[in-house]
């Protein structure tokens, strides 16, 4: 507790203190010297008449130094202060913050930290008087929770809106609620005071700063309610769940990959489970060094196309909000392609098509997402190509112009491997084709060119950065078309000819490969990067993504698509899985917290006095046992010090009548 004045400056005046010790000075009556010649007994009686009369003097003298001295005290109005919230009484502009991030949703022993500050916000109004301002750090824009527009409200009104709070889920975004308490209070000729009750997690408070601020008065304070100290609180967090090997296709065997973050000062084990459409299918624990990440591993096979609705959950800890991560798998069915062989042979290994399909299937091709045929030339017309999502023309004398032409139309991918048997007029007379082949050029054992690796930030050109691209640079042609042309190159040779060019027509896209696809010109079927580079343009011109993004968003953060999402699975209105009908067909999104809500290291006061400069900030802490803060208070002294000026004033006129 401590005593103020509200008009400090009249302290000046108990100087005026001395006037009534100079008055006494200046009037004090001085006694005639006179000679007597028996004056021994009237000196005696004298002496004993001047010791009381003093003595009402400085008595006399008192009084009126205490009394001029109480009025100045009483000008100057002394109050006296109780240490709290909202100082200012009725007079001030009161605004209340209430953080509604999701790191609030902490679970302490007395309790989950929001509901522990809405005890503390309806305390606090309930002891309010006058008008009042109530605001979540995660609302609309000029709107309060219930969606009126933002004004000042009696504490009644304000509880009403207090019910209304709720958990967003999301990142709080303390700086705008700042700011929207500064705009409505920037008209206000009464001190504002702003309380914020916080946990003061630096993810929310790490970023705010003074100059971020408008409107800020001269006569702000910031008082900070502060939920759970300023210790960092242990937390386990699913940061991402995404596909790292395979592609979710049927029958195919594919890998998710989910990284759990350990927020905390130590060591943490837990449980990780796998959950697919509902069902627990797998569960894996891990040990989690202090403040480090780890990995978990998941394997799929699925049996049927169409989506999946995917969770990754952890054992429970105090922050439950983050230990499950939703995530959609759109499964689909194995890629049909057709492959053409120009120029068979007797020996399978010497045919066209036999790098070409071993790259594609590897092995005995049971885990790839494809599905290959291999025909001849001639009995290309007698196929039915609306069934095959790519085609591959290898060394091809004379192809088909209507039928591949209705499969371009169609948004499919063609191929083209040159060759030996290859007729150039035949392919410029086709409409889709865009390029002009001149003569074939020849390397010499020590002449043949090299081929140079494309761009890197190309999806289906990424696997040829690093130790790949290395070897890739070591494969060597003795063979290939000069192309003419060709606006859009892949790769190129070391001498500028192009050696891979893309091209589009109607809906469909066209690549050339300006040498064979065999051993015929070139080596490259038995590179190391022939079978990443195949299977990376053949996923490309089929749709299917090389890494593909996780259909993931953090709660805040909009849909790309413009149509209505319908949650379908989660947390309503927050964390889960959510359906939007698009003209293309249906599409999921998985949407999870932020990741910076999980991590509960905290600001300090003297951290947040810096950010916020001259304002005055005060951190309240809401300790276990000791719920409740205080509101401020202050008891005016001015009575008391009336009573005793009159107190004072009385005794100074019975003195004085008796001097």
């Amino acid at each position: 507790m401590t005593i103020a004045f509200l008009n400090p400056s009249f302290l000046f005046a108990l100087a005026a203190g001395i006037i009534p010790i100079l008055i006494h000075r200046l009037v004090q009556r001085h006694g005639r010297v006179k000679k007597f010649s028996a004056v021994r007994l009237l000196l005696q009686s004298q002496q004993n008449l001047v010791r009381p009369e003093r003595l009402k003097q400085f008595i006399l003298l008192a009084l009126r130094v205490l009394a001029v001295m109480s009025l100045a005290l009483l000008m100057a109005r002394p109050v006296w202060l109780f240490p709290g919230v909202f100082s200012s009484g009725e007079e001030g502009a009161k605004v209340l913050i209430l953080d509604n991030s999701m790191s609030m949703g902490y679970r302490e022993d007395r309790g989950e930290r929001f509901e522990l500050a809405k005890i503390q916000a309806r305390e606090i109004l309930k002891s309010l008087k006058g008008l009042v301002l109530i605001l979540p750090t995660s609302a609309f824009p000029g709107k309060t929770s219930a969606g009126h527009a933002l004004e000042w409200m009696s504490p009644e009104r304000a509880l009403q809106e207090l019910e209304a709070l709720s958990l967003s889920l999301g990142k709080g975004k303390p700086g705008a609620a700042l700011n929207l308490a500064l705009q409505k209070g920037r008209d206000s000729i009464a001190p504002l005071e702003i309380v914020i009750l916080t946990d003061l997690a630096r993810g929310d408070w790490e970023g705010i700063h003074l100059s971020q601020l408008k409107n800020v008065p001269a006569n702000l304070s910031i008082t900070f309610v502060r939920f759970g100290g300023d210790q960092r609180d242990p937390n386990l967090a699913i940061k991402e769940v995404r596909l790292t090997q395979g592609e979710a296709v049927v029958g195919a065997p594919s890998r998710l990959e989910a990284t759990i973050g350990n927020l905390a000062h130590q060591a943490s084990s837990t449980q990780a489970q796998l959950y697919l459409d509902g069902t627990r299918v797998e569960q894996k624990n891990i040990d989690l060094p202090a403040g480090e990440e780890g990995r978990v591993t998941f394997d799929l096979l699925p049996e049927q196309s169409g989506w999946i609705k995917g969770e990754v959950r952890l054992a429970g800890d105090r922050l439950p909000f983050d230990d499950r991560f939703y995530f959609p798998i759109r499964v689909r069915e194995k890629v049909k392609v057709l492959v053409v062989d120009g120029d068979p042979r007797t020996s399978l290994k010497a045919s066209e098509s036999y790098y070409l399909v071993n790259a594609l299937q590897p092995g005995r091709g049971e885990g790839t997402p494809f599905v290959i045929q291999v025909v001849q030339e001639g009995e290309l017309p007698r196929m039915d190509l609306k069934s095959y999502e790519a085609l591959f023309l290898l060394n091809v004398s004379q192809p088909l112009s209507a039928e591949l032409s209705s499969f371009l139309q169609a948004g499919k991918s063609l191929f083209v491997f040159l060759g030996n048997r290859v007729t150039p007029d035949f392919y410029h007379r086709l409409a889709f084709f865009p390029w002009q082949l001149r003569e074939v050029k020849k390397g010499g054992p020590q002449g043949r060119p090299r081929p140079v690796p494309g761009d890197s930030n190309r999806d289906s050109l990424r696997a040829l950065s690093g130790p790949l691209g290395e070897s890739f640079k070591k494969a060597s042609f003795h063979r290939y078309y000069r192309v003419e042309k060709s606006a859009k190159n892949l790769l190129m040779l070391e001498n500028g000819d192009p050696l891979l060019v893309e091209g589009e027509w109607e809906k469909g896209r066209i690549f050339l490969f300006t040498s064979s696809a065999d051993l015929d010109w070139n080596d490259l079927p038995l590179n190391a990067a022939y079978l990443p580079l195949i299977q990376g343009l053949l996923k490309e011109g089929a749709g299917l993504p090389q890494n593909p993004p996780s259909p993931t968003l953090r709660i805040g953060e909009p849909f790309l698509e413009t149509s209505p999402a319908t949650q379908i699975m989660g947390v309503p209105g927050g964390p889960g899985l959510y359906q939007l009908h698009l003209a293309a067909g249906e599409v999921w999104r998985g949407v999870n917290p932020p990741k910076e809500e999980s991590d509960l290291r905290k600001m300090t006061a003297e951290e947040m006095q810096k950010r916020f400069g001259s304002i005055e900030v005060k951190v309240v802490e809401s300790r276990e046992g000791a719920l409740s803060v205080p509101l401020a208070g202050r008891k005016d002294l001015w009575p008391f010090i009336l009573g005793f000026l009159l107190f004072v004033l009385v005794i100074e006129m019975g003195v004085a009548s008796r001097v």
